[in-house]
């Protein structure tokens, strides 16, 4: 809608052209190319970066990289298999590193560009069943930090957002195995609709901000993790200042509910399993 041309890269080739026709309804210009490659992002970076020479080639350099590839498997540590955490790795994580790398000389070159990396609220904040998932979000934010810092010179800016619970295929598909205390835990804030969430992930990209979040949550949870991350002004830096006292301590209440929910649930499993015993 902003007169972009659009690459794709994803492995289904069907969605791949499914999504072509979607966006393509959305050109604004007949000049508007939306283009599509099979991939896997996670596998081997000189296939990544073949397939994205050859799509400069075609649309000309990438101006801006939006990282989301993304899986998740819920559970607890235990019964997660060992295999999964290897798995989200490599998708989750090294699926950003691979694009990035590959666009990153070029962008330097021009002293221009934007990348994205798509987190999650669970890169934020460690919780219930996502022992497996949380780790590999909270791996993005630590890349995007170092190499924002030595890109930024270069005119090249880093977003790293951190979507809620969003309405998705995705959410739909990992919510039939939430264990019971993950589903309680995400029932106390809504589900976002994508199109709200792409909304700010693109106006955040565009202004160069670093944190990208969505709803007073979402606010709530960029301050209060802010740490030693970049700031995009200093109204930003203030913010953050004059308001991590007061959300900590909103943040407490609600990791007292959560730790609450974990409790109840164990009794209830307990209690259970002995009325079981006891038949």
């Amino acid at each position: 809608k902003q007169g972009a041309f659009i690459t794709l890269i994803a492995r289904d080739e069907n969605k791949l052209l499914q999504t072509k026709k979607e966006i393509e309804k959305n050109c604004v210009n007949d000049k508007q190319v939306v283009l599509c490659i099979s991939v896997d992002v996670c596998k081997d970076y000189e296939q990544v970066e073949n397939v994205l020479k050859q799509a400069q080639e075609k649309l000309g350099p990438v101006d801006m990289l939006v990282n989301c590839a993304g899986t998740s498997v819920t559970g607890k540590f235990e019964d997660i298999e060992v295999n999964s955490f290897e798995r989200l790795m490599a998708v989750n994580y090294l699926g950003s590193v691979y694009p990035s790398r590959a666009v990153i000389a070029t962008m330097k070159e021009r002293r221009m560009g934007r990348i994205v990396f798509v987190s999650s609220q669970a890169g934020q904040l460690g919780l219930f069943g996502y022992t497996a998932y949380s780790p590999t979000k909270f791996a993005l934010r630590g890349l995007a930090e170092a190499l924002q810092m030595e890109v930024k010179p270069y005119n090249i800016y880093v977003t790293v957002a951190y979507p809620p619970d969003t309405d998705t295929p995705g959410f739909a598909e990992e919510s039939k195995t939430k264990p019971l205390e993950t589903k309680l835990i995400s029932e106390t804030s809504s589900v976002c609709q994508a199109e709200q969430v792409a909304r700010v992930i693109v106006k955040d990209a565009i202004q160069g901000n670093f944190n990208s979040s969505v709803g007073s949550d979402g606010y709530m949870l960029s301050i209060l993790t802010s740490g030693m991350s970049p700031v995009t002004s200093i109204t930003e830096g203030l913010q953050q200042v004059v308001c991590m006292g007061i959300f900590r301590i909103v943040g407490l209440f609600y990791l007292g509910s959560f730790d609450s929910i974990v409790r109840r649930c164990m009794m209830q499993r307990e209690k259970s399993e002995s009325a079981d015993k006891t038949e």
